[in-house]
């Protein structure tokens, strides 16, 4: 490949990535885990508290975040208003997604099953709070109900920017920010070369990742047609930041093409001087750099930005890859796909497989094949590639590789295997049930992905 120039802005951004390349020693694992609260009558969780035709309150997250706070003695992060945005605790920060749904973003842990333990504590803590109010945590990746008008946005500056740039951009940008949830695995890189292998690797089992942790076939009360319809809702989000990345597959792509490919995606939002949040206008780094947008520089922060507004499903990050395919999971399904996918990443041997499987397939293929994936699940197929099989050659070499890492990791694998034996995913467990035993009750939906 005949690389562009690199100038001395963008080589910051590879700089950036090559310092922060661990030692094998050091190699960690954390998770994003995203929530969507629910009422009992189906209403959305919401920032504001909320005064009912009762005359009672029903408490938002800002009450919840002051009384977490409160509570655990967890320092809070506001916006530029005084407003409460998130939290800082011994386990990682617990922040407010656009439609106020709870993330917590752990540090990172050497395994996953002291992962589990600590997101465990800090769930209950958060129950404590909010089981007395009746609000109920769904395990699903899209809110099943309500539409993007019922949902509040946040008063986030950045959040509202960034509403009215993809509500121009794809038909259901607004509903990503509002309605869905996800669970990302954050895995460390030792060396650039391995951090291009785990991004490749990441976008190729892509596909597979949905087809095994499809989890949001209903949204605004009805059957979608997916299996994953939060992975449609990212298909009509923006085309120049989501999907497949497949740049990276181009011959001997490095970070100094990875920051390339950052500095001409076109912003949202930028910073300036005073770190105030203003519209991008979706002119790209290099477009600031010749002036184009006033008052905003090319400084490092809103080179940070652009790492930040890229939304593939996979994307290398400072000092480790994030895994973005897997849907808002119930907890046993959460620690499975993470287990899953980190016994691929952390394995050579699973990545060259996965290499040696779908590196035969070319640009329109993956893509077909991923399509393919929010609907089919595992019986996709593309050409002689097919995914229930494939399923069960990767869950072995996993299984095998945290075995061998000797935490117990692997024991969280077994929802998966479970689901494995009868081609399943949680999407079509959940819409066999809705059609057999539930009658269609789409209430009934709601009451069994509680958590």
């Amino acid at each position: 490949m005949k690389r562009p120039p690199h100038n001395s802005k963008g080589q910051w951004i590879a700089e950036l990535l090559r310092s922060q390349i661990r030692q094998p020693s050091e190699r960690r694992v954390g998770i994003e885990i995203e929530r969507i609260g629910m009422w009992n009558d189906l209403s959305p969780f919401q920032y504001s508290d909320n005064k009912l035709m009762s005359g009672s309150y029903r408490p938002g997250a800002a009450t919840l975040l002051n009384l977490l706070s409160e509570h655990n003695q967890w320092p809070k992060i506001h916006n530029h208003k005084g407003q409460p945005m998130g939290l800082t605790t011994p386990i990682g920060k617990v922040s407010l997604e656009p439609g106020s749904q709870v993330e917590l973003s752990t540090d990172p842990f050497s395994d996953l099953v002291t992962v589990k333990s600590k997101v465990d504590h800090f769930e209950s803590k958060v129950s404590e709070v909010t089981r007395p109010w009746g609000l109920n945590w769904i395990g699903l990746g899209v809110n099943p109900f309500n539409t993007v008008q019922d949902i509040e946005l946040i008063p986030s500056t950045r959040y509202h920017i960034m509403d009215q740039f993809l509500n121009e951009r794809g038909k259901l940008g607004t509903s990503m920010m509002r309605k869905t949830s996800s669970v990302q695995v954050n895995l460390d890189y030792t060396s650039e070369e391995e951090a291009i292998q785990m991004l490749q690797v990441s976008l190729l089992v892509a596909p597979l990742s949905y087809a095994l942790f499809a989890n949001s076939p209903f949204s605004e009360g009805n059957e979608t047609g997916y299996f994953s319809f939060r992975g449609k809702i990212w298909q009509e989000t923006d085309p120049s930041r989501t999907g497949l990345l497949p740049e990276a597959f181009e011959e001997g792509f490095n970070f100094d093409d990875y920051a390339h490919f950052l500095w001409h995606e076109p912003l949202m939002f930028v910073q300036d001087s005073k770190t105030n949040y203003l519209p991008g206008n979706g002119l790209s780094l290099a477009q600031i750099e010749e002036g184009k947008l006033s008052q905003v520089t090319c400084s490092e922060e809103n080179q940070l930005n652009a790492m930040r507004q890229l939304f593939s499903e996979a994307r290398i990050k400072l000092g480790y890859v994030e895994v973005r395919s897997i849907d808002g999971l119930l907890p046993d399904y959460r620690y499975a796909a993470a287990s899953f996918w980190l016994g691929i990443l952390y394995n050579k041997q699973a990545r060259n497989e996965v290499i040696k499987i779908f590196g035969k397939l070319n640009r329109n293929e993956r893509q077909t094949l991923f399509n393919e994936s929010l609907k089919k699940g595992l019986d996709a197929t593309v050409g002689n590639v097919k995914l229930n099989h494939i399923a069960k050659t990767l869950f072995e070499i996993s299984e095998t590789e945290l075995k061998s890492r000797g935490f117990g990791e692997e024991t969280l694998l077994e929802p998966l295997k479970a689901n494995l034996k009868t081609n399943d995913s949680p999407a079509s467990v959940l819409l066999k049930r809705f059609h057999k035993e539930w009658k269609k009750d789409i209430k009934k939906v709601f009451e069994n992905t509680k958590q």
